[in-house]
């Protein structure tokens, strides 16, 4: 059996996620939750992936923007969100006591004010499909193909995807 070196394993698959974000096309998006679904029940039950509604246009999810410097981070008083150094914001559930406070503090309002268990809900990228070399769940069963996991680069300046950035509910910026 080959002797696998702990320090390079699954390096290659890290390096691809690095600097991707989930965009959704809201133009694409037909509102089936197909998204919602498989969030829910690739995370035991706990839905970490929330919906907005623009102006009774359209409905849409809207995911954690895992931020160069979140506020959530700096938010939460039991150290229960971390920023890794491949930029996935993750929420640790044995710390979170579900005061909400990541939530509120949040500018995206991406992040679920339901406690379930006693912690609040935050999207991880799906972590562990991550390191497998997979998309999300959410981005993997969209569809319509609005949902996509796509380098920050590509995202920034576009035209296509510029006005598609959206707040919390009430402070759309369509």
């Amino acid at each position: 059996m080959p002797e696998i070196n702990q320090e390079t394993k699954g390096t290659e698959a890290s390096d691809a996620y690095k600097g991707k974000r989930i965009v959704i096309d809201i133009d694409r998006c037909i509102d089936c939750r197909s998204c919602e679904s498989a969030c829910f029940y690739s995370h035991t039950s706990q839905q970490n992936l929330t919906h907005s509604v623009a102006q009774n246009i359209a409905e849409f999810p809207y995911h954690c923007r895992h931020c160069d410097e979140p506020v959530c981070l700096d938010a939460c008083t039991r150290d229960a969100i971390e920023r890794r150094d491949d930029g996935v914001v993750v929420r640790n559930k044995f710390r979170c006591i579900g005061c909400i406070s990541c939530a509120l503090a949040c500018p995206f309002g991406a992040i679920n004010q339901n406690i379930v268990r006693k912690v609040v809900s935050k999207c991880d990228l799906c972590i562990s499909n991550l390191t497998d070399g997979d998309e999300p769940n959410c981005v993997s069963t969209c569809t319509s193909g609005a949902l996509q996991f796509i380098p920050v680069d590509e995202i920034v300046g576009t035209e296509k995807w510029g006005a598609r950035i959206m707040a919390k509910p009430g402070m759309h910026r369509i």
